[in-house]
């Protein structure tokens, strides 16, 4: 279990934060006998223009639902980026009361699964804010592999980058990799804080990988995003893709994550080859 695991989101982020931020970086002097490297919590909470004492009911879990003029002060003391503030702001207003949704995985519209079908050159998937891979194009499965030979609760990418072996050897910066996914994991629990599958997955990931659970514990988060991501294919060699994730419209939140590159580089003609190696094979 992890350390943080009885203290609210909301108290552990805030003591993360402070952790963090130096008195240099937030413009207050530093004296010769200062052992603590982050700010204190009077230091917080004079630079958020609040009282000490709320600000320690806020980091000890006493103090809940602050205002959201109190929020957008201490993400500015805390000089909290765009993802981390609008996370500040899930946390403190509490989730939203248990929707009852079904714990079946949600079905991926046809039009996005005809769109993802059509994607012959690209590596393309649908996925869920929790990280569970709903479907994938046969770009995908030669890419990293067909997802359907993994029980369905292990058809997730936080999963596959902690607990298969096989992604240390295909990503090129495991450590990047693995701190995306911890992070949109952060994301995704804050705005729906009571999903089951998100949960059991935390719980699980936790036990099983002390990677993970040290990861989590630093509580930083992300939304969908653009990046990049290096791979050693086992026959292609080095690629490298850049992937952007666009939100499919509905309720779930699903996202169609697409990888592609340069026209004309290296990865380009190794994705080409490899799309023309499948078309013959379909013949």
């Amino acid at each position: 279990m992890a350390p943080s695991a009885a203290l609210p989101d909301l108290a552990h982020f805030l003591r993360s934060r402070r952790a963090r931020l130096t008195p240099e970086a937030a413009g207050l002097p530093r004296s010769s006998t200062r052992r603590l490297n982050g700010l204190r919590r009077a230091e917080v909470a004079a630079l958020s223009g609040i009282s000490p004492e709320y600000y320690t009911r806020l980091e000890q879990g006493r103090q809940r639902r602050p205002s959201p003029d109190v929020l957008d002060a201490l993400a500015t003391a805390l000089q909290l980026d765009e993802d981390s503030r609008r996370h500040l702001h899930r946390l403190g207003a509490g989730g939203p009361a248990p929707h009852g949704r079904s714990a079946e995985a949600p079905d991926v519209p046809e039009a996005t699964l005809r769109l993802l079908g059509s994607l012959d050159l690209w590596p393309a998937h649908v996925v869920t804010p929790m990280r569970d891979i709903l479907a994938w194009n046969d770009a995908e499965s030669w890419l990293l592999l067909d997802f359907a030979e993994l029980p369905v609760e292990h058809r997730n990418f936080a999963w596959f980058v902690f607990c298969d072996p096989r992604a240390s050897q295909l990503l090129t910066d495991w450590e990047k990799t693995a701190h995306s996914n911890v992070h949109r994991l952060r994301h995704a629990l804050a705005s729906d804080p009571h999903n089951e599958r998100g949960r059991r997955l935390v719980a699980d990931l936790t036990e099983r990988s002390n990677r993970f659970a040290a990861i989590w514990e630093e509580h930083d988060v992300q939304g969908p995003t653009i990046g990049s991501h290096g791979f050693l294919h086992p026959r292609a060699g080095r690629l490298d893709l850049d992937y952007t994730a666009y939100v499919v419209p509905g309720t779930d939140r699903l996202e169609l994550v697409v990888l592609t590159t340069d026209e004309g580089s290296p990865t380009h003609r190794a994705l080409e080859q490899a799309a023309a190696e499948r078309r013959d094979r379909g013949r």
